[in-house]
């Protein structure tokens, strides 16, 4: 069977999560810790914060940015749904801005015109689609213009970079947003199992999102001086001391804010970081599938091939290919066919607002996202994962380019 992702595990994986499974610490310990510095490392940035799935990730960085109720954040509508829903979690309201037809990212121009015709929102969600990085920079100059926060949706793009001015930047860097999120589910660059991180340069934000991410505990000592018990009355102490002595209880912690759960274990950083000590090498062989599907599928009139913009490296996360003949019949028809061969393939995505939920939430109706819906009414994620053998992708080009020769007679 060939799914249109799947994760790689080796044995070195293996042997790192049979490694903390035999230790001390299960989860809070010191793999998280080096999980976040290997992330850290890798792309300069300040922070990395690691938690429990890409979508509390989005969360973290709404509630950090003080995201609240009837705020505005505008992402792209061709994104899963977490990118959007982050944003009506805090009680915000999630809008779209049109896509860009070379790049299947958010559109500057789309964006552009919304800010020009509306009030500025809160934060703009950049996504980058199917590892291809969103263009940041030139958000980043709107969001100093009009005074919004900017988040970079990387769950796509571990691995992704893209040049700016002769310079060339990681996704995830911060180098022009002030928060990015990675996800490490099992169909992505890198997997953790589930897993997600928070990248920032801003120690402020940084502080937060890991208060948010643990019950929005506290456990600096310093804070407790209000409120420490006199251990033979129960009285509160106002100087701090607990009963006789004047030393702070190092049990002591305090809830600060309305937090979440959204910690990760040891066992997943143990992956994690196994797995991200060869990313390198997954994009190669990614990228390698991915040109081998551009060479085969070239001559075929029906198809259109996947974006790969200039200044730009991407992690190659998907295959995304489209269909000329935008024919729900001809999508179904190469779906089901592929499927009856155990090639199992997807449809990234539905438009977000298009969802029976924003509808009727927000009112949202076809029409608003013109380039997104015709990406989505012509597309097909067909398979594309590291291991792929020369047979595999003999299989799916073959199967592929008979369906569309076919639906031409």
């Amino acid at each position: 069977m060939l799914p249109y992702g799947r994760q790689l595990v080796t044995d070195e994986d293996i042997a790192a999560v049979v490694k903390v499974l035999r230790g001390e610490w299960l989860t809070g310990g010191p793999t998280v810790t080096l999980f976040e510095d290997t992330v850290r490392e890798y792309l300069g940035v300040k922070h990395a914060i690691a938690v429990g799935n890409g979508t509390g990730a989005i969360h973290l960085c709404m509630l950090a940015l003080g995201v609240k109720n009837g705020d505005v954040g505008i992402t792209s509508p061709l994104t899963f749904l977490a990118s959007a829903n982050c944003i009506a979690y805090c009680g915000g309201r999630p809008d779209f801005v049109d896509v860009d037809p070379d790049t299947y990212c958010m559109s500057v121009e789309a964006l552009q015109e919304y800010l020009e015709s509306n009030s500025p929102p809160a934060v703009v969600v950049p996504v980058d689609f199917a590892g291809v990085p969103a263009d940041l920079p030139r958000i980043w100059e709107l969001a100093a213009k009009y005074g919004f926060r900017v988040v970079e949706d990387a769950a796509h793009s571990v691995g992704s970079t893209y040049q700016h001015d002769g310079e060339s930047f990681k996704c995830g860097a911060c180098a022009h947003s002030d928060l990015a999120i990675l996800s490490f589910h099992p169909v992505k660059t890198v997997t953790a199992g589930e897993g997600g991180m928070v990248l920032t340069n801003d120690d402020d934000l940084a502080h937060r999102v890991r208060m948010y991410a643990s019950h929005g505990m506290e456990r600096d000592s310093r804070l407790f001086e209000p409120w420490s018990l006199d251990n033979v009355t129960g009285k509160i102490l106002p100087d701090g001391r607990c009963g006789p002595t004047d030393e702070k209880a190092p049990w002591l912690y305090q809830q600060q804010v309305l937090g979440y759960n959204y910690r990760i274990t040891d066992i997943q950083c143990a992956l994690g970081t196994s797995q991200f000590s060869r990313l390198d090498e997954t994009v190669r062989r990614r990228k390698e599938i991915f040109d081998e599907y551009n060479e085969r599928f070239s001559a075929n009139p029906e198809l259109i091939l996947p974006p790969c913009p200039d200044g730009t490296q991407p992690a190659y996360h998907l295959y995304v290919l489209r269909f000329k003949e935008r024919s729900e019949r001809l999508r179904v028809q190469m779906c089901s066919t592929l499927r009856d061969r155990d090639i199992f393939t997807q449809v990234h995505y539905v438009p977000v607002y298009l969802q029976p939920w924003f509808q009727d939430q927000f009112g949202y109706s076809p029409g608003k996202c013109p380039a997104c819906e015709s990406i989505y009414e012509s597309c097909l994620s067909i398979p594309l994962f590291p291991h792929m053998t020369a047979a595999d992708i003999q299989t799916v080009v073959e199967t592929v380019s008979e369906i569309t020769e076919a639906s031409m007679g």
